[in-house]
């Protein structure tokens, strides 16, 4: 495992000269030509299937005058094509933007503009969503079709030649923007690699093994989903979309060894009826965070496998990790890895002692450990993109605490934070958009624990004039202009919300209080959301 202090694993510990695309793809392809390194959602894809179609998508993006250091914003759910396009763009030095296929109106514009993206993949079911903001983007020039069959004499052509430079921007991942507009991370693909070693290591995942997830594409967990198997010569099968009463049956017929998702997806699987089957299954690890203390072992006992948990996030993954021959201690997320130097620190910066919470910190021990920064939009940048770099040492925004053997507990986020089944929620974005709302005075986006573990949210408002507010017609027009995840479940009008001495509002307050009796659940009501 990787927590001792030694050198994070590198090129030479899988048999390539290089972490890129080109190295490990193509040669995995002429080791394994014939393996299937990935399904998704149904679809098989070989190594050399995987090789090929990359170098088609790198054909087709010269094709559309893009070169090293232009940007293509993937914005499509669970598809092959979004791997293709991907791992195509990075043959040719392009950058991705990995958009979150759930976002529409202002939350995907500010992302395609903070990107600069000159092309932009898409499906059919998102074609709308981008053709409702177009004339707004002045970089777009070309938008391509997830389904279209591609142009045979692409296929047989070789991929431009291009010769990667160390530190080259890979790809862009939006954070979660908690506290404020989601920044777009900036990440190499020594980093995209260092992050998928470091897992595969954790996980102990080997040649010809199997990994089950359903895990979306346009998080930073696309690196250990997709370049984990390129780096060991394993497969990942990817779910197009997570329904718990067929996970089992599908790591079954698999024979997985593996299964990655978020701590709520294991909050889903566990309120299964049990299953004599359940010891049974081929698991080694479920690999999941936050696990609780409480479930941790009978997790562990029930599926006859070990729990895998990490922390970290899109700036620097894996920050710690317990790793799958790690005892580790239930309800903590790991000890530090090899690539982090970790303080806990109070709020004037200064170190403090094990047991006692603060603020996690981290500092690279080595290059291309982490990602370079965050992007800077610029009117005047028509070609690339600007970045601006992290500090030294990098303050996460977390909660956390060390006990006296390293692990690490997180406690929560130093400013607002909404986690709902696996989507970190910007409770800002969604004030902002809910004001729009003509009934709407104010309004404050809280989170609330929810009965299936993470946050639900809890939006509590004021009226103007006094009226009264028909609820389903206010999350009818959330749900019209935010992704799904960020359409709140309870709704809470008040007649004035509690604020500090400067005006602000108390959200610790609101936080504390709870769902409140007079409040709306769209879940007793049987309003759905649709996705």
């Amino acid at each position: 495992m990787l927590t001792g202090r030694g050198k994070p694993l590198g090129p030479s510990d899988f048999g390539v000269d290089h972490f890129t695309v080109a190295d490990v793809l193509d040669r995995r392809a002429q080791q394994f030509p014939d393996r299937v390194m990935m399904s998704v959602a149904g679809t098989e894809i070989t190594f050399e299937q995987m090789r090929q179609r990359s170098c088609e998508a790198s054909n087709t993006l010269s094709d559309m005058d893009i070169g090293p250091g232009d940007c293509v914003a993937l914005f499509a759910g669970t598809c092959a094509e979004w791997i293709y396009f991907w791992l195509g763009a990075a043959r040719i030095g392009a950058v991705s933007a990995a958009v979150n296929a759930a976002n529409k109106g202002d939350f995907l514009l500010r992302n395609l503009r903070l990107s600069r993206a000159k092309v932009i993949l898409t499906d059919p079911g998102r074609r709308a969503r981008v053709d409702e903001i177009s004339s707004q983007l002045d970089a777009v020039t070309s938008v391509v079709m997830q389904g279209q069959s591609p142009d045979r004499a692409r296929v047989s052509r070789d991929p431009p030649d291009y010769s990667g430079r160390d530190g080259e921007l890979a790809a862009l991942f939006f954070t979660s923007g908690t506290t404020g507009p989601s920044k777009a991370v900036a990440t190499t693909w020594d980093y995209l690699f260092c992050v998928a070693a470091t897992v595969a290591s954790a996980w102990e995942f080997g040649r010809g093994e199997v990994l089950w997830t359903a895990m979306p594409l346009f998080h930073l967990s696309a690196a250990p989903i997709i370049l984990a198997p390129m780096l060991v010569g394993g497969t990942t099968v990817l779910a197009e979309a997570f329904h718990p009463g067929d996970v089992w049956d599908e790591v079954r017929s698999h024979g997985a060894v593996g299964f990655a998702g978020a701590g709520a997806m294991v909050s889903m699987l566990t309120n299964l009826p049990a299953d004599p089957r359940d010891s049974q299954l081929p698991l080694r690890f479920i690999s999941a965070a936050p696990i609780g203390a409480t479930a941790y072992r009978d997790i562990e006992k029930r599926y006859g496998c070990r729990i895998v948990t990490m922390y970290g996030m899109t700036e620097a993954f894996p920050i710690t990790v317990k790793g799958v021959a790690d005892d580790g201690a239930p309800g903590t997320s790991g000890k530090p890895t090899s690539n982090f130097d970790v303080r806990i620190v109070g709020t004037d910066g200064s170190p403090l002692p094990e047991g006692v919470v603060g603020e996690i910190t981290c500092r690279p021990r080595f290059p291309g450990v982490m990602s370079q920064g965050y992007v800077v939009a610029s009117a005047e940048e028509t070609r690339g993109v600007r970045v601006d770099c992290h500090p030294e040492w990098f303050r996460t925004g977390d909660l956390g605490r060390f006990d006296s053997h390293q692990n690490l507990t997180y406690v929560d986020r130093v400013k607002d934070s909404v986690r709902r089944r696996g989507e970190n929620v910007s409770s800002v974005e969604v004030e902002a958009t809910v004001m729009r709302h003509p009934a709407v005075a104010e309004a404050a986006a809280v989170g609330v624990p929810s009965d299936v573990g993470e946050d639900d949210i809890l939006l509590i408002v004021t009226l103007r004039g006094g009226g009264a507010l028909d609820c389903a017609e206010l999350l009818d027009f959330c749900a019209a202009r935010m992704p799904y995840f960020c359409v709140p479940r309870f709704v809470e009008p008040v007649d004035e919300l509690p604020k500090n001495e400067i005006g602000r509002i108390r959200k610790d307050v609101l936080r504390a209080r709870g769902v409140g009796p007079g409040a709306w659940d769209r879940e007793s009501h049987g309003y759905v959301v649709d996705r």
